[in-house]
């Protein structure tokens, strides 16, 4: 019984002695917004001298609070057009500009600096200041400025 115990012993030290702390799992990062939340608003038609009727979105409270607050959201990069990217609920394929999904699945991006090479549908949890458009259609409901790449896949 004394070899069994030495055995184990000996065993659970050389493994823990061989434990890589770059293989220990990073702590997670928690979203302070997420796309659930995002999507607790109403819409309300309302009249626009050059599209006619608009719906125009009603906030919840718990995304007012939100407004020029800074937060963590988890999506995925789309591509607009060559110097502008979304975060999208969703992979390109079924995001709002696909018909898929609806315009509180996406917010528009303006990062802090040069966010380098980016791709389509990386998986990333961004950080910035959250920012509320109720009246305006031709630009994004939500977006986030002065963004930050918290971590990207």
């Amino acid at each position: 019984m004394q070899k069994v115990f030495i055995l184990f012993f000996s065993c659970v030290c050389l493994y823990s002695s061989s434990v890589n702390a770059s293989v220990l799992p990073v702590p997670l990062v928690k979203d302070t917004i997420t796309w659930l939340i995002l999507n607790d608003l109403e819409y309300k038609e309302a009249p626009h001298e050059i599209y006619g009727t608009v719906y125009l979105p009603e906030f919840s409270k718990k995304i007012k609070k939100l407004t020029n607050k800074q937060v963590v959201i988890k999506g995925y990069l789309v591509p607009v057009d060559k110097t502008t990217w979304a975060l999208s609920k969703n992979t390109y394929a079924a995001c709002f500009f696909c018909g898929k999904a609806g315009p509180e699945t996406v917010m528009g991006l303006k990062f802090k600096g040069d966010p380098g090479k980016l791709k389509m549908d990386a998986n990333v949890i961004l950080t910035g200041k959250f920012i509320l458009n109720g009246t305006d259609v031709d630009d994004w409901m939500y977006s986030l400025v002065d963004v930050e790449i918290i971590s990207i896949k």
